[in-house]
């Protein structure tokens, strides 16, 4: 498989415009970690694929505007839900393989429920998690109020991290986030 951006953005770019606000630049950061942590591998196409639309079932799920982490957790459950319906309505579009489209939603799976076994889905679940780890994740996604609780949270995942490079990152960019919300 053979992956366009420029197709994959422009048919699933609309479906965050119905999502939390913040999802579309979250998956941007998404991909950029992948291509950070997976360079040189013969599947990076789907890797790629699973970072743009991994929060897709959001769309139409929650209210417009900053979210608060509370109100978050109530709706997960259901974007969750949403997440494989609308990963096969756009990769189908793409033209994507039964079988790629399978791995596309097992690598969106491990990054919702943070779990993988696989060397694919540490990627995906690393990327997801590093992304989170800078102040414009917090001020585009979330009210003020949220911040500390989220990163409260945060210092609880670190046994999420997988990659070797996360295991580098994750507590340096843990710690510069929370200096800069402490600060502000």
């Amino acid at each position: 498989m053979k992956l366009n951006e420029e197709e994959l953005i422009k048919i699933a770019k609309p479906y965050f415009e119905l999502a939390r606000d913040g999802d579309w630049n979250h998956a941007l950061r998404v991909v950029d970690w992948v291509k950070k942590l997976s360079f040189d591998r013969d599947d990076l196409d789907l890797l790629i694929t699973a970072a743009y639309i991994h929060d897709i079932g959001w769309s139409g799920v929650a209210p417009k505007g900053k979210i608060d982490l509370d109100e978050m957790l109530i709706l997960e459950s259901k974007a969750n839900e949403n997440s494989s319906r609308l990963i096969t309505e756009v990769l189908t579009k793409l033209n994507f393989t039964d079988s790629d489209i399978f791995n596309v939603i097992r690598l969106v799976t491990a990054a919702d429920t943070r779990k993988g076994d696989k060397d694919d889905e540490s990627i995906i679940i690393d990327a997801d998690n590093l992304s989170k780890l800078c102040i414009e994740h917090l001020q585009e996604k979330y009210q003020p109020k949220s911040f500390m609780k989220l990163i409260n949270i945060w210092k609880e995942l670190g046994w999420t991290i997988k990659t070797e490079k996360g295991k580098e990152l994750y507590p340096k960019l843990l710690a510069d986030i929370e200096k800069v919300v402490n600060n502000k």
